[in-house]
């Protein structure tokens, strides 16, 4: 075996992995684009991102029964798995892949979870973007697509005015975040990689429930 797979990080990740199988859950493992048929050019490879980070993050953000969340781009429901812990009204996902969307469904019938729904399909034409307050992405997909979602994102706002915060962990789509006089980044979380967790809103940061976070490290231009 080559010595760099046994550095403590990767060997956590692969105890986590084994412990997941002893409970039939498969949340953890990689599962590249090509390999359920998608197109690399337009879906990123679906992996983790459900850990103390965001953890972390959803705990500033003091959330409550009145707020929904969805992960867009869920993969096999890694993200969902750490926010079930919160007393979200809704935690739900869209996935392209039905192959790994059954996956995700399968994990969270184990753990008998029932807030949890998986939506099959393209993000970028799913109409209920209102029903949420929160939405998350890690890495889902390239520009070409994330323009089309937020374009999505942002009808959602003339259907129901509300504030919409974007959880972006690894955010190399920024500017077609910002770049729309909609989304502001209100400022960084921490992450497990160091590209940070980019955290948006429609609301200035005067007005954003992001104003009472304490750990949330602020984008200056605010």
């Amino acid at each position: 075996m080559n010595i760099k797979y046994l550095k403590p990080n990767n060997i956590k990740i692969i105890s986590r992995i084994l412990l997941d199988r002893l409970f039939g859950l498969d949340f953890l493992k990689t599962v590249l684009s090509e390999d359920v048929g998608l197109n690399p050019e337009k879906v990123h490879r679906s992996s983790p991102s459900g850990n103390v980070y965001l953890k972390e993050l959803l705990k500033d953000f003091k959330i409550d029964t009145q707020d929904s969340i969805i992960d867009i781009g869920c993969g096999k429901g890694s993200a969902m798995r750490t926010m079930i812990q919160f007393p979200f009204q809704k935690v739900d996902g869209i996935e392209l892949s039905d192959v790994i969307a059954k996956i995700a469904e399968r994990n969270f019938s184990i753990l008998k979870v029932k807030k949890a729904t998986i939506f099959v399909g393209d993000a970028a034409e799913f109409k209920s973007y209102e029903d949420y307050n929160m939405i998350y992405f890690y890495n889902p997909f390239p520009n070409s697509v994330m323009t089309d979602v937020v374009k999505a994102l942002i009808a959602s706002l003339e259907v129901k005015k509300r504030e919409l915060i974007i959880i972006y962990n690894n955010p190399i789509c920024h500017d077609i975040i910002v770049n729309n006089n909609v989304f502001k980044k209100i400022g960084t979380y921490p992450d497990i990689w160091g590209n940070g967790i980019g955290i948006y809103s429609n609301y200035d940061l005067s007005h954003s429930r992001l104003l009472k976070n304490k750990k949330i490290l602020l984008d200056p231009s605010n």
